[in-house]
C-alpha cells in the first residue's frame, strides 16, 4: 500500500507531465486528511490556475498563504491569477511580496513587468524588465514582452531591436515572430517601406509553421497579403479560415473577416469568440436611475485626425442639442493633432486625452464624468480599446460607425442601423439591439468642401476622352472575384479606364500583373495618389461611375462619391459590410443602382458606360436628390439620432433591458 509521500510524488509526476486533472484529483484526496499542508493548497491552486478556473485557484492559494505567509512562489502564482482576471493592482502587490521574500525571483519580476505594461505604466515596466535582464540576460521571454511594451508605447524601432533579440535567443519563438509581424505592418506605414509588408507576411507564416494553433496569426498573414493584393493560394487560404471558423478556432480577428466572407452568422460567431478574450476589471455598479440634467454622451475614438470617421461625424458634434445633451470626447489616438482634430476638440463640451490612461483608469474617468451613454467609434478596428467598454464606461454603450458589424459582446448594448442595412430578419446576426434610423445609418457632413483648384485629368493620368470607372477603395477590399469582373468590364467597354487608389507599390504591381493576365494593358489602369481630403474630393468629379467592392462595400468613400455627383454601382449581399452602399443609395433615391448578383452588376456597369442617356439621367437625378433627399441632411439625421439616444436612455431608466427601437419618420 502506498504511503502519503509516494502518493504525493506520483501526483507531482503527473502534474509535471501535463496530466493536470489526474494530478489534481490526487491532491484533492490528500488534502482531506492534510488540510494544514500549505504545499498541497499551493499545488491545487496552481492546478486550478492552469485549468483556468481562477476562482478556485484564488481560494486554495489564499488558504496556502494563511497557513504560511512566507512562501514567495505562492504570491507569484496568486499574482498570475489576479493578472489573468485583470485585477492588476492586486497582482502587482503579490509580485512585490514575492520579490520581497526572494530578492532574485526572476519569474515574479517578469510577471510584474508584464502587468505594468498591461496597465500602461511604461516607464516602471521598462525598469522592471531591466531587472529581469540583470537576473537572466539570456531569457528570450524578457525581450519578447519588452518588445510588446515598446510597441504599445510606439517606440517601434527599439521594439524591433528587442524582438530580434528574442528571436536570436530562440529561433523557434512563434509568439515573437507573430509580434514582430504586427510591428512590421506599423513600420511599413510609418517608413513608407513596402518591403516591410513582405517581412510581416514572412513572420506570420513562420509563426504559423511553428505553432498552427497560435491565436489569429493565420488570419493576420492572409489579411496582410490582401493589403498587397497578393492572391496566391487565396482560395486555399480562405478554406483554411472557414474551416477554422467552423471549428470555433481563433483563426482570424473580426475586422479582416468582414472583407473575406459575406456571412453574417460567421461574423457574429467570430466576434463572440473574440469578445471572450476580454474580462471586466470593474463592477457594473451603476445607479438605477440616471439623473443628470442633460444626457451625457461620451464618444471614444483613436481616429480624430483626418480620417473617414472624423470627416463624417465632425458636424454632428456641433449640431447636438445642448439643451438636452452634454458632449464628451475621449481621444486616444494621436499625439500630434491636425486641423480636423483641433476643430472637433473645440466643438465638444469636454475633451479628454486618455492616451496615457490604462483601460481601467479610462473607465473610471468616464464614470467620474457620469457619462450616461458611451459610444465606441472604434470597435474591433486598429487601435481599439474595447476593454474600456468591457469595464462599463457608462450604463448604456453603443457600437457606431468605426466598426461595420456586430461586436458579439454583452458589454455593447446597441448598434446604429437602418432597415436596408439590417433587415428585421437579420436581427439574429447581431448581439446588440438595433437603433433603426429612418433613412440611413451613416451620419454625413453636408458642409464638406472640395478644393477650388484641382489637377487636370491629364495630370492625374486619366486619358482625356476615356470613360472613367472609379474604384478607389482600400486594397484589402478588392477580392479576386471583384477584380475579375472589373477586367471583364474593361474588355467590354472601349476607351475605358479603371481608376484605383495607390496604397503601396507592391499592391500596384500585383494588380497590374493580374490585369495583364486578363488581357488588360497597364495604360488602362490608373492609380490615384493619396492627397488632402479637399483635393481628393475635387478629383472624384472626373469619375463617370464608381464601382463598389463586394464583399466589403465602400462606406465613407461611397458618401464622398455621391456628394461629388458620381453615381455608385453596388452589389448587395447579406452582411452589414455588403449592404452599406445600398443603405446610402436608398436614402438618396437611387435604388436602381443596387444589384444582387455578379452578372447583373457587370451588365448594368456595361449599360451605364455605353448608354450615355441613361447615365446622364441618373447623374441628373443624383444632382437633384442630393439637395432634396435625406442622405445629406445632417440636421435631420442628428435629430433622429438624438431621438434614439433619448429612447434608449428612457428605456434604461424604466428598468428595462435593451430592446430594438425605431426613430424618426420617412421623408
Amino acid at each position: 500500500m502506498e504511503n502519503k509521500s509516494e502518493i504525493f510524488d506520483k501526483a507531482k509526476q503527473l502534474h509535471q507531465s501535463g496530466k493536470i486533472i489526474d494530478a489534481q484529483k490526487i491532491y484533492l484526496k490528500l488534502i482531506e486528511d492534510n488540510f494544514n499542508d500549505e504545499k498541497l493548497h499551493f499545488l491545487i491552486g496552481t492546478s486550478f490556475l492552469q485549468l483556468e478556473n481562477y476562482s478556485q485557484a484564488i481560494n486554495y492559494l489564499d488558504i496556502s498563504i494563511k497557513i504560511n505567509p512566507n512562501v514567495p512562489h505562492i504570491y507569484n502564482s496568486r499574482g498570475i491569477v489576479y493578472s489573468k482576471t485583470k485585477k492588476f493592482e492586486n497582482a502587482i502587490k503579490d509580485f512585490d511580496k514575492a520579490i520581497l521574500l526572494k530578492k532574485d525571483f526572476f519569474e515574479a519580476y517578469l510577471n510584474k513587468a508584464i502587468v505594468l505594461k498591461n496597465t500602461r505604466r511604461f516607464d516602471e515596466g521598462i525598469k522592471c524588465f531591466n531587472e529581469c535582464i540583470k537576473l537572466n540576460p539570456q531569457n528570450p521571454k524578457i525581450y519578447f514582452n519588452l518588445g510588446n511594451l515598446l510597441t504599445e508605447s510606439k517606440d517601434y524601432q527599439k521594439a524591433n531591436d528587442v524582438y530580434n533579440q528574442a528571436i536570436n535567443l530562440n529561433n523557434k519563438y512563434a509568439e515573437a515572430y507573430d509580434a514582430r509581424g504586427d510591428l512590421m505592418i506599423e513600420l511599413a506605414k510609418i517608413d513608407l517601406d513596402d518591403s516591410k509588408f513582405k517581412l510581416s507576411i514572412r513572420d506570420f507564416h513562420h509563426a504559423y509553421e511553428l505553432n498552427d494553433s497560435l491565436d489569429y496569426v493565420y488570419g493576420k498573414m492572409v489579411h496582410t497579403k490582401m493589403l498587397l493584393n497578393d492572391w496566391s493560394d487565396f482560395n486555399k487560404q480562405l478554406k483554411i479560415i472557414e474551416n477554422g471558423l467552423e471549428n470555433n478556432r481563433r483563426i482570424i480577428i473580426p475586422f479582416p473577416l468582414l472583407s473575406l466572407v459575406d456571412d453574417p452568422q460567421k461574423h457574429k460567431d467570430n466576434s463572440i469568440l473574440f469578445a471572450k478574450t476580454y474580462v471586466p476589471t470593474l463592477l457594473n455598479n451603476f445607479k438605477k436611475k440616471l439623473t443628470n440634467d442633460k444626457i451625457k454622451i461620451g464618444y471614444f475614438s483613436a481616429d480624430l485626425n483626418a480620417h473617414a470617421v472624423s470627416h463624417l461625424i465632425c458636424k454632428m458634434f456641433k449640431l447636438h442639442d445642448r439643451k438636452k445633451f452634454k458632449i464628451y470626447c475621449y481621444a486616444f489616438g494621436f499625439k500630434e493633432k491636425d486641423e480636423l482634430h483641433l476643430s472637433i476638440q473645440q466643438d465638444v463640451d469636454v475633451y479628454r486625452d486618455i492616451r496615457n490612461f490604462n483601460d481601467h483608469d479610462a473607465t473610471l474617468l468616464a464614470r467620474e464624468d457620469e457619462i450616461d451613454i458611451a459610444i465606441d467609434l472604434q470597435g474591433y478596428t486598429n487601435k481599439q480599446r474595447s476593454q474600456i467598454f468591457v469595464n462599463r464606461a457608462a450604463p448604456i454603450q453603443i457600437n457606431y460607425l468605426g466598426y461595420p458589424g456586430t461586436m458579439g459582446a454583452d458589454f455593447i448594448d446597441y448598434i446604429i442601423a437602418d432597415k436596408n442595412l439590417v433587415p428585421e430578419e437579420s436581427q439574429k446576426f447581431y448581439s446588440e439591439k438595433l437603433i433603426y434610423m429612418p433613412h440611413h445609418y451613416q451620419v454625413q457632413n453636408d458642409e464638406l468642401k472640395a478644393a477650388e483648384t484641382k489637377p487636370s485629368k491629364e495630370e492625374l493620368g486619366l486619358p482625356k476622352d476615356s470613360f472613367v470607372f472609379c474604384a478607389i477603395n482600400n486594397t484589402y477590399k478588392i477580392l479576386p472575384e471583384v477584380f475579375d469582373v472589373w477586367m471583364k468590364l474593361l474588355n467590354s467597354v472601349e476607351r475605358s479606364v479603371l481608376w484605383l487608389l495607390e496604397t503601396n507599390d507592391i499592391s500596384k504591381d500585383n494588380l497590374l500583373k493580374e490585369a495583364k493576365a486578363k488581357n488588360i494593358t497597364s495604360n488602362r489602369i490608373v492609380f490615384m495618389k493619396k492627397t488632402s481630403h479637399k483635393i481628393y474630393l475635387s478629383q472624384i468629379k472626373y469619375a463617370d461611375l464608381f464601382l463598389d467592392t463586394f464583399v466589403y462595400n465602400a462606406g465613407a468613400t461611397a458618401s464622398n462619391a455621391l456628394w461629388m455627383g458620381v453615381p455608385i454601382l453596388t452589389k448587395r449581399g447579406q452582411s452589414y459590410t455588403s449592404r452599406m452602399a445600398s443603405s446610402l443609395l436608398h436614402s438618396i433615391g437611387l435604388p436602381e443602382l443596387i444589384t444582387t448578383n455578379t452578372e447583373d452588376y457587370l451588365n448594368l456597369a456595361i449599360e451605364l458606360a455605353t448608354n450615355s442617356n441613361k447615365l446622364n439621367t441618373i447623374k441628373l437625378k443624383l444632382k437633384e436628390n442630393r439637395l432634396q433627399k435625406p442622405l445629406f441632411n445632417t440636421e435631420v439625421f442628428v435629430r433622429n439620432y438624438e431621438e434614439g439616444l433619448e429612447k434608449v436612455y428612457k428605456n434604461y431608466n424604466e428598468g428595462n433591458k435593451p430592446k430594438n427601437i425605431s426613430v424618426g419618420k420617412k421623408i
